[in-house]
């Protein structure tokens, strides 16, 4: 196909080569989402260092992927050398894709050929595909689904928010189909949520975080090979939709970097942009894990954009960046109004809950902060300062992601961060560990019944209804709680160092 500008760097001696499939994606792991005999088109957006490229090279030999196509990243006017090379070391083809030349235009003359050897209905339906690329794209697909397969769809973020789709789900239901789908080692995962309903989740991947989801009502284990690759389809499409720049929030490393050495100013609002007048707001993560703190970000954003439009997958007017350890965004308009902030600390805290529960264990601690909304540009680096200070606050650990609002900074929380971590966790071990030994020595609920009595303002009544049992077993848990710690719930300061001693566990 000499038409679509396509150069071979390496990998002569492999052009016989069966393609089975074309995917685009820049997950830095795309494993998942492959099944071998994959091309595999990418815009480099994975590669922040140059030992990415050998880790990234790495994966896709270990999926069995055919060949890889790259280009399309407005840093790079050409591959970098890292890829060649690592490409060349694990015998991968290799080939440059023209800055003029879609992703979307080699799918479809891949799926063309393809198409060509089967069916005449598969055929003509991926021929449909093919056109609904120049067209709505995202509507359209999701209707196809709906009309030519007979089955509902929905498209999820990372966190469960539904995005576009006809199939209706809780947001508990949501949520355990993302868990379930962020933990399986392959998509399309098959999800029963009950003995009535079952789903079929495949990926849709993405070029900031973990990807997404395409939801659909049906079993894709009883389905035909022919409908199976129909599907595979239609997600590859649904990412060149989703993934399009218009249609997520751009990185912008320059007013990132600006805003941490205290220059930012109209200009470089304007260039990543946002508007240079009104209110904005400054979001910071903090942790090990950039994927997860660039999950979180992207949500955040999402969600806080998509409240205040009529269309949930437009672009948010924010700017994000991650550098040394941190990712921060600067959100503007109408969703970075200081009545929004509660909404948006509430989203947050759902999409860290989400995204804790579908990894497990984790691979490190995130923290998330949320400035106060501020007026000028010239206010961004306190409001920076500000969520920083506030994200230390949320003390995460191993394995969790949390996230604090400004108002903690005037709570114990304040004075529980500027603790050292070993006289916290002494503290902690001297005023739980009686309860921890107890509850396992007698398979007891004494802890849990401690942290909801808490909770409840110490009403035993609202405690008990809440744990469905009888009240009178609520205040025999606490007095055994108050027996083993020597403290008097009656008193205020007991009470306190009993909420102090929950909070950090």
């Amino acid at each position: 196909m000499p038409e679509l500008g396509l150069t071979l760097v390496s990998g002569r001696h492999h052009l016989d080569r069966e393609v089975r499939w074309v995917v685009p994606t820049d997950l830095r792991d795309p494993r998942r989402y492959l099944s071998g005999g994959e091309l595999v088109l990418t815009g480099m957006m994975w590669r922040r260092a140059e030992r990415d490229s050998d880790a990234f090279v790495r994966n896709l030999i270990a999926a069995g992927v055919t060949a890889l196509g790259a280009g399309d990243h407005p840093d790079f006017h050409s591959v970098p050398s890292d890829l060649v090379d690592a490409c060349a070391e694990h015998d991968l083809p290799l080939f440059t894709v023209d800055a003029e030349v879609a992703f979307a235009e080699i799918t479809e003359r891949i799926v063309q050929r393809l198409s060509a050897g089967r069916s005449g209905d598969l055929a003509s339906l991926l021929d449909r595909h093919r056109r609904l690329i120049a067209a709505d794209g995202i509507g359209q697909i999701l209707e196809l689904i709906d009309r030519e397969l007979g089955m509902e769809c929905l498209v999820l973020s990372p966190a469960g928010r539904a995005l576009r789709g006809s199939l209706e789900l809780g947001e508990s239901e949501r949520a355990a189909v993302v868990a379930r789908a962020h933990a399986a080692d392959r998509l399309p995962q098959k999800v029963t949520l009950d003995r009535h309903r079952c789903y079929s989740v495949f990926g849709i991947g993405s070029t900031i975080h973990t990807g997404r989801f395409l939801v659909v009502g049906d079993d894709h284990t009883r389905w035909s090979p022919e409908r199976r690759l129909v599907a595979e389809q239609l997600s590859a499409l649904l990412m060149l939709e989703l993934d399009d720049p218009s249609q997520r929030p751009a990185p912008h490393v320059e007013l990132v970097t600006a805003l941490r050495e205290g220059r930012a100013d109209e200009h470089l609002l304007r260039s990543a942009g946002l508007p240079a007048d009104g209110p904005a707001t400054v979001i910071a993560a903090t942790g090990e894990s950039e994927a997860l703190r660039e999950t979180v970000i992207a949500e955040v954003l999402h969600y806080a954009t998509a409240a205040t439009m009529e269309d949930p997958l437009d672009p948010p007017a924010a700017a994000w960046a991650s550098r040394g350890g941190e990712t921060v965004a600067v959100l503007a308009g109408k969703a970075a109004l200081p009545e929004e902030r509660a909404r948006l600390v509430a989203w947050a805290r759902r999409s860290a809950k989400v995204l804790q529960a579908a990894h497990p264990g984790g691979t490190g601690a995130i923290g998330v902060g949320i400035a106060d909304p501020v007026a000028s540009p010239g206010g961004l680096r306190g409001a920076l300062e500000q969520a920083r200070h506030t994200a230390a606050l949320a003390q995460p650990r191993p394995g969790r992601i949390e996230v604090a609002e400004p108002d903690h900074l005037v709570s114990h929380r304040m004075l529980l961060a500027a603790v050292p971590p070993d006289v916290s966790r002494a503290f902690r071990t001297r005023v739980l560990d009686p309860l921890l030994e107890y509850d396992a020595r007698h398979r007891s609920d004494l802890l849990p019944t401690l942290r909801r009595f808490l909770e409840c303002d110490g009403s035993w009544r609202q405690c008990a209804v809440s744990l469905h049992v009888h009240v009178n077993t609520v205040r025999y848990r606490m007095r055994r709680v108050e027996e083993l710690t020597g403290r008097d719930l009656r008193n205020p300061l007991d009470r306190m160092d009993l909420a102090l001693a929950v909070s950090l566990d």
